[in-house]
C-alpha cells in the first residue's frame, strides 16, 4: 500500500459492503500515527465513519478520541445545499429585481443543485493545504464514479454557459456566479489524475460481482486520466476456519477467484483475511493496519494452504432458522397490485435476496417484475443473461420480468420527451436555453427519478420488486416524490403558471406516496447481515421512512452461519457475535425477520436463487 513520497490524497471505492470505511479509517490512523496530520472524509451519504471510531463525527472537522493528528468529517449533502444556494444568492440580492431573483431562487430548488452543492464540498478537500493526508471514504462504487466525472461534466457546462453571455444560465444558478467553481473543478481533477499526490484503492472481494464491479470501474478511471490505482482484497478465509466440508468448499472457491484477480489486473494488490470478529474500535482496527502496512502480503506472495478435509461435498442445503410465514407480506390484496422493496448497507445481499424473492413470487404463479435502481446493478451476472433498460423475461421463467435503468439512456429519453413538450410552447430562444440546460450533468439524476416513477405507478404486474442501490442514495430516490410534491416547480426549466403537465406530474407522485404509505401495497424491506454497521445504518433509515409515512414491514438477516458448520474456535466466534446482533434486531426492528443462512456458493443462477427462496420463504403456498 502506498503511503510515502508525495501522495496526499487517498480514495478508497468498491462494491458495497467489501469494507471501504475499515480500509480507509486504518490509513487514515496509520498517517496520523506516522506524524501527518489527516483528515478522513466520508462522501457517503449513509456514512459508517461514527460506527467504526464510537464518537459522533459531523459535518464540521472534528478530532478523533485517541489519535492525535487524525480528524474526521461526514459530508452532509442538506448542509452543502444550504451553504451553496446563500453563497449563491447573497451577492445577487442587491442587483437583481425581485422577480428574476425568484427565478434563480426557484432552479436552485431542483435537485441539481443538491448534486453540485455537495460536490463543490468535495473539492474543497481536495484544496486543503493545512492537512498532509486526506483520505476519502466514498460511497458504493456507482455513485463514486458519478462523483469522480463530474469535476469534467460541470466545468464543461459551465465554460458553455458562459460563452453565451452574460446571460448564460446553468440549471444551478448564472454561470457568472459559478466561475469560481469552474476553478475548483479543473483544479480537482488535475489533481486526481496527478499520481504524485493520489491514489484511488479499489477494495473487493474473492467474489464474481466484486471483480466485475472492479474491472469495470478500473476501466472508468483511466478513460478519465486516473492511473494511479490499488486493490486491497478483503474478507479471504484464514487455512483455520476451513476444517470442515463446507467451508472447505468456500475457501477453494475463494482461491479460484483470487487466481481470476490474478491474471485480470496488473495493479499491486494486498490480501487481508477475514477477522473472526467485527472490525470496531481502534484495538480491532490495528489488526487491520497491521495486515496493510506493518506486515502486508501481497497478493503475488500469497498462496494458497493445502487443506485436507473430509471427504464429500457440501451438501445442497444447509441448516437454517425456521422462519415466519411473511407469504402475506409479498402477494398482492384486494386486487391492487404489491410493491416489494430492498433496501440497506452496500453488500449485504439486497441484490440476490431481491432476485430470490422474484423468482419465488413468479414460480408461485404471479406475474412478477424485479428492477434495479442502482447504477452498479448485478442482476445480469446474478441471472447470467443479459439485462437491459427494458423488461425483458428470464429465460425458463413464465411469469418473472427483470429490467435495470440505465441512467445514460433514461437522460436521452427523458431530453427528448421534455424537448418535445416545450417545443409548441416556447419560442427559439427560450427553446435553446432550456436545451442547453438539459445538457446539464444531473439531468441524468431527473431522468433516473422519472424512469422510478414510471415504473412504480405501472399496471402491468402483479409484484414488483424493487432492487435498491445502498442506504443512503434509496432514502434519496424514494423521499423525492415527497419533497417534489411540495414545490409548485418540478420540472429542470422554470415557468410559472401551474400547467396540465405539471398537474399531471404532481399526480403521478401523489399515485407512489399513497402507494409506499400503503401496507397494503408495498412492503419495505431491509437486508443486513448481523452486525454493528449493517443495523445501525438500517436503524437509522427505518426512522428517516417513518418520517415521510413509510413503515417497515420485513426484515432480513443474510448469511447467518449455521450451526452445522461451527467445527472450530473461529467460526464459533463469529456465530457467537451473530447472535448477539440477532438478538439486537429482534429488539430493534419491529417487523418479521427472516434469517437466510450463508450457503455453500454465492448466489448466482437460478438453481441457487431457488435454493435461497425456499430458505426464506418456505417450498408451499401457506397463506397464499
Amino acid at each position: 500500500m502506498s503511503t510515502h513520497g508525495n501522495t496526499r490524497f487517498y480514495f478508497f471505492s468498491g462494491k458495497g459492503g467489501v469494507g471501504k470505511t475499515t480500509m480507509a479509517c486504518a490509513t487514515a490512523i496509520y498517517n496520523a500515527r506516522a506524524g501527518k496530520k489527516t483528515l478522513i472524509v466520508t462522501t457517503d451519504p449513509a456514512s459508517n465513519l461514527a460506527d467504526v471510531f464510537e464518537q459522533a463525527i459531523g459535518s464540521s472537522e472534528v478530532a478523533i478520541n485517541g489519535i492525535p493528528n487524525l480528524f474526521g468529517l461526514e459530508l452532509d449533502p442538506d448542509e452543502a445545499t444550504r451553504e451553496y444556494k446563500e453563497r449563491t444568492l447573497a451577492p445577487l440580492r442587491e442587483i437583481l429585481a425581485p422577480a428574476s431573483l425568484k427565478i434563480i431562487e426557484e432552479q436552485l430548488s431542483s435537485p441539481c443543485t443538491a448534486e453540485v452543492a455537495a460536490f463543490e464540498r468535495f473539492t474543497d478537500f481536495l484544496q486543503a493545504p493545512e492537512y498532509e493526508a486526506v483520505i476519502f471514504d466514498t460511497a458504493p462504487t456507482g455513485h463514486t464514479l458519478r462523483l469522480i466525472q463530474l469535476p469534467g461534466e460541470w466545468s464543461g457546462v459551465i465554460e458553455k454557459a458562459a460563452r453565451d453571455g452574460s446571460a448564460g444560465q446553468t440549471c444551478v444558478g448564472p454561470a457568472a456566479a459559478l466561475a469560481e467553481s469552474k476553478l475548483k473543478f479543473d483544479r480537482a481533477l488535475e489533481a486526481m489524475r496527478d499520481g504524485s499526490k493520489s491514489v484511488f484503492t479499489f477494495v473487493l472481494r474473492p467474489e464474481a460481482t466484486s471483480i466485475y464491479e472492479t474491472k469495470r470501474s478500473v476501466a472508468e478511471l483511466k478513460k478519465l486520466g486516473i492511473y494511479s490505482q490499488e486493490l486491497i482484497i478483503n474478507g479471504v478465509y484464514p487455512a483455520e476456519a476451513c476444517d470442515n466440508v463446507f467451508m472447505l468448499h468456500r475457501y477453494i472457491r475463494q482461491q479460484e477467484f483470487l487466481d481470476i484477480i490474478r491474471e485480470s489486473f496488473a495493479l499491486p494488490a494486498t490480501v487481508v483475511e477475514l477477522h473472526a470478529g467485527e472490525i470496531k474500535g481502534l484495538p480491532a482496527l490495528g489488526e487491520v493496519i497491521s495486515q496493510l502496512y506493518e506486515k502486508p502480503v501481497n497478493l503475488s506472495q500469497y498462496r494458497k494452504v493445502s487443506l485436507q478435509g473430509p471427504d464429500g461435498t457440501p451438501a445442497s442445503a444447509v441448516d437454517g432458522e425456521a422462519n415466519p410465514d411473511v407469504s402475506q407480506l409479498l402477494t398482492p390484496h384486494n386486487g391492487n397490485s404489491r410493491a416489494i422493496f430492498f433496501a440497506g448497507k452496500g453488500g449485504v445481499g439486497k441484490t440476490s435476496v431481491a432476485a430470490a424473492t422474484s423468482l419465488w413470487l413468479a414460480r408461485h404463479g404471479y406475474k412478477t417484475l424485479l428492477l434495479a435502481t442502482d447504477p452498479a446493478s448485478h442482476l445480469a451476472e446474478v441471472f447470467e443473461q443479459a439485462i437491459t433498460d427494458k423488461p425483458s423475461l428470464i429465460d425458463g421463467e413464465n411469469n418473472l420480468w427483470v429490467a435495470h435503468i440505465d441512467p445514460v439512456q433514461a437522460a436521452r429519453e427523458y431530453k427528448a420527451k421534455v424537448l418535445a413538450e416545450c417545443a409548441a410552447k416556447y419560442d427559439d430562444v427560450r427553446l435553446k436555453a432550456i436545451e442547453e440546460e438539459l445538457d446539464s450533468p444531473c439531468t441524468e439524476e431527473m431522468a433516473t427519478f422519472e424512469k422510478f416513477i414510471e415504473h412504480a405507478t405501472s399496471t402491468g404486474y402483479d409484484v414488483m420488486v424493487f432492487d435498491t442501490a445502498p442506504t443512503g442514495h434509496t432514502l434519496r430516490l424514494l423521499k423525492l416524490p415527497v419533497d417534489w410534491n411540495k414545490q409548485l416547480e418540478i420540472k429542470i426549466f422554470t415557468t410559472l403558471d401551474d400547467s396540465q403537465a405539471d398537474k399531471a406530474t404532481k399526480a403521478r407522485f401523489e399515485q407512489v406516496i399513497a402507494m409506499m404509505q400503503d401496507p397494503d401495497r408495498t412492503t419495505f424491506s431491509f437486508v443486513m447481515y448481523p452486525e454493528s454497521t449493517p443495523i445501525e445504518e438500517a436503524s437509522r433509515a427505518m426512522q428517516e421512512m417513518a418520517g415521510i409515512g413509510v413503515q417497515t414491514g420485513m426484515v432480513v438477516a443474510n448469511m447467518v452461519l449455521p450451526a452445522s458448520v461451527l467445527t472450530n474456535p473461529f467460526l464459533k466466534q463469529r456465530k457467537k457475535m451473530q447472535e448477539k446482533y440477532l438478538q439486537q434486531m429482534s429488539q430493534r426492528f419491529q417487523a418479521p425477520i427472516v434469517s437466510l443462512p450463508l450457503l455453500a456458493d454465492d448466489l448466482v443462477g437460478r438453481e441457487q436463487l431457488a435454493q435461497a427462496s425456499i430458505f426464506l420463504y418456505g417450498n408451499g403456498k401457506q397463506g397464499i
